[in-house]
């Protein structure tokens, strides 16, 4: 009962937090592009891989913009990707990998079932100028992951980050 509790008001407080720009408005330098990815399972539930927090800083992600795509039509999930200019400087970037669905009830459903997966961890991260990357991953049961890849070469440029085994 606890761990509901805490999900729920993890949830609430989701809403509340203040996001920043990806590439800070001081910042003149080159940048890169990272792009979240993910796919539907169904119509009411997906796999999202995203970056959460650039240096600490919250920024918009697939996961917040999706919520407010699907707010209010039931079950029906709306999965909305984003894709982000950053600079090209070391970057500590929070990467998550998760289940998400349109409605809250879905979710504690598919936690008590053992279906909903998710992982995150800060990855350390220099990307190169005008390069493009996308945030991959795995959500299973014996092992989720998540991580960057170049666009272009398909190469994991960061390490993954592993969660254990569900």
């Amino acid at each position: 009962m606890q761990r509901l509790l805490s999900i729920l008001a993890l949830a609430a407080l989701t809403g509340c937090a203040t996001l920043q720009p990806s590439v800070p408005d001081d910042y003149k330098g080159p940048t890169a592009t990272v792009a979240d990815s993910g796919f539907a399972e169904d119509g009411s539930k997906a796999q999202f891989f995203a970056v959460q927090e650039i240096d600490g800083r919250a920024i918009n992600s697939a996961i917040i913009e999706s919520r407010k795509a699907s707010h209010g039509r039931g079950f029906a999930l709306s999965a909305q990707f984003v894709t982000r200019k950053v600079p090209t400087v070391p970057l500590k970037l929070k990467l998550i990998g998760t289940h998400q669905t349109a409605a809250p009830i879905h979710e504690l459903a598919s936690r008590a079932a053992g279906t909903f997966f998710e992982v995150e961890g800060v990855v350390e991260f220099t990307p190169v100028a005008d390069a493009r990357y996308v945030v991959k991953g795995e959500l299973k049961k014996d092992g989720s992951s998540v991580w960057i890849e170049d666009a272009a070469t398909q190469q994991v440029v960061t390490e993954k980050v592993r969660a254990k085994k569900s």
